[in-house]
């Protein structure tokens, strides 16, 4: 596949700067926060879907999960912010040109229930839900009305008020989940049943408002793009035979070498080096001490 690089290229008027109106998504204001959500906050994880799981165990979507009795252990896998709801967005009663927005942060994962030996009992769609209220600027409202058929289906056109629109971004992170045990009741065993899984939760989001709106800005003229590089006839173990080789695969770099960016990986213009010998030497060093015992393998030395 090709890849597009832009180049600015002036039409007739040679280079000269000049005035054009746009259509842009300006931001008016916009806010980030850093968020741990613990289980007194979001609560016990709850069932994504209904259904019968781990044999015996009956689920309803947004039931509060049960472990299996004989569970000792919980992690979680495939953890993602499903969705983000934007539950409401008014006018703020107390600032002129605020809006108070409420958002829904739905977090989805499987709860995978283990027993005292480490084995995996059964597994479990769950979900969490965050809700989260912020206040940004977004200037005033009017009741003109926008119409466009750019975002329309089947001929129709998107009609909305003059109201800023609201964009968030997250990025969350299962931090840690728990079984919850019942300390006032035993099983006939003698051993506490779980009765529930608290999970705690890193969330990062940035929230914006922006408006639809015209703007005069200085242009060179179109982005010209270049013409797309032909690749039918590339031999596929040429592109290979080009790659460097990831010797970080097969020995990943210890903490020092991790830290400061250090790549084992090996260049493909520097493997043949001396029968596999040569890190640490120069290039141009053409004693018999390149391949020493300092030296390590795959980094390349000439002779």
């Amino acid at each position: 596949m090709g890849i597009f690089n832009f180049e600015t290229n002036s039409v007739a008027g040679c280079d000269k700067v000049k005035d054009e109106c746009i259509i842009a998504l300006k931001v008016y204001d916009a806010c980030r926060q850093q968020d741990c959500l613990r289980p007194d906050t979001i609560g016990p994880a709850r069932a994504a879907v209904s259904g019968n799981f781990c044999s015996d165990l009956r689920l309803e979507q947004g039931e509060i999960i049960k472990p299996p009795e004989t569970a000792a252990a919980v992690t979680v896998s495939n953890f993602s912010v499903e969705r983000v709801v934007i539950v409401s967005k008014e006018p703020s009663p107390f600032k002129v040109g605020f809006w108070d927005i409420d958002l829904k942060y739905v977090f989805s994962y499987d709860l995978v229930f283990r027993n005292v030996n480490g084995g995996v009992l059964c597994t479990v769609p769950a979900q969490s839900l965050f809700n989260k209220k912020v206040t940004l600027f977004g200037s005033i409202t009017t009741d003109s009305l926008i119409s466009t058929d750019l975002f329309s289906t089947g001929g129709n056109s998107f009609d909305t008020n003059a109201q800023p629109f609201v964009l968030v971004e997250s990025k969350a992170v299962a931090l840690s989940a728990e079984l919850v045990f019942n300390n006032c009741c035993c099983c006939n065993d003698g051993v506490d049943n779980a009765d529930q899984v608290n999970i705690t939760i890193g969330l990062f989001t940035i929230i914006k408002l922006y408006r639809l709106v015209n703007l005069s800005v200085e242009s060179k003229g179109f982005c010209i793009p270049k013409e797309c590089e032909d690749i039918s006839n590339i031999n596929p173990c040429d592109v290979f035979g080009d790659l460097d080789f990831p010797m970080d695969i097969f020995a990943p770099p210890q903490k020092r070498e991790f830290l400061a960016g250090i790549s084992g990986n090996i260049p493909a213009e520097r493997r043949e080096d001396n029968n596999g010998c040569g890190c640490g030497c120069n290039n141009n060093n053409n004693n018999n001490s390149c391949c020493g015992n300092n030296s390590r393998c795959g980094c390349g030395c000439d002779r």
